[in-house]
This record gives C-alpha cells, structure tokens and sequence, in this order.
C-alpha cells in the first residue's frame, strides 16, 4: 500500500526510517528501507511517500518535495552512453579501461605528474618551459662527433 506521512526515526546507519503515518487511523510503520539516492537526505519530521507490504517490509519512494541530495553513495555503472551538460568533478581520481576521448570544449589543464605508459602523439607543437619541440633551435652545431648545446 502506498502512503504519505512524516519520518519518525533513522536507524544509526541511515539505512532504515520508521514513519508516522499521515491518517491518524493507521499504525506507525515497521523500519521502512531507505533507497541508495535518498541516504543522508531525509530528517525526523520530513514528508515522504512509502510502500508497504502485508510482510511486514516496506520502503520509503520519495521525500515529499521531490528533491535529494544528488549523491550516490555506491559504484555507480553505467551500461551505455552517459551524457553531462554541466562540468564532471571526481575527488578521488577517474579509472578508464576503455580510452577517454575529449573533444571540444577549450584546453585540458591537470595540476600534477602525468606517468605514461606508451607514445604521446601531437598534431601541434609540444613545449617544455619556452623550449618548442617543433621550433626550437641549437647553437654550436659542428660537423662530426661533437653534441650540440642546449636548445634554445
């Protein structure tokens, strides 16, 4: 049975949520389940819309005012394509085991070491501080075994 009411109690995990129904003819609920995109996003006296079952299980399906924090708090898997209109932040680093394409959009700035396993390939030129990989020249250039000095 679907109803409304207002959240009683959290369980010290945030997992479960006991609720006081909205009609006063009806008990106060069994520890309902709280669904993976609602945790953290419910507080004691909050509106929520909950399911029940005749065995004695049950789950909360939404706040009242539609919203919720917009975390998820597992892996999340996307089986598909993924499509962001806004910027994407990760606090803890992205794994890709499919190749990363980016396109469009401005440069690519990291603030860190880069390790690389295999070739870069560039169509510009590559700098190093002012040094051009493409442009850059060397003065005391002899024939014979002599090395060159530093480009410039």
């Amino acid at each position: 049975m679907i109803n409304k009411g207002f959240i009683s109690s959290l369980t010290e995990d945030g997992t479960k949520a006991i609720v006081i129904p909205q009609e006063a003819s009806q008990n106060v609920t069994f520890p309902l389940v709280i669904p993976y995109f609602l945790l953290e996003c419910l507080e004691v006296n909050m509106p929520v819309v909950y399911a029940t079952f005749p065995d004695q299980t049950g789950i909360i399906l939404a706040r009242m005012d539609g919203e919720w924090n917009h975390k998820i708090y597992r892996t999340l898997t996307v089986e598909g394509t993924a499509h962001m209109t806004e910027r994407l932040t990760a606090d803890r680093g992205i794994t890709a085991t499919g190749g990363i394409s980016v396109a469009g959009g401005g440069n690519v700035t990291v603030q860190g070491d880069i390790s690389l396993t295999g070739s870069i390939t560039a169509t510009g030129d590559i700098k190093s501080g002012s040094v051009s990989l493409q442009n850059h020249v060397h003065s005391g250039v002899m024939k014979g075994n002599d090395d060159t000095d530093a480009p410039k």
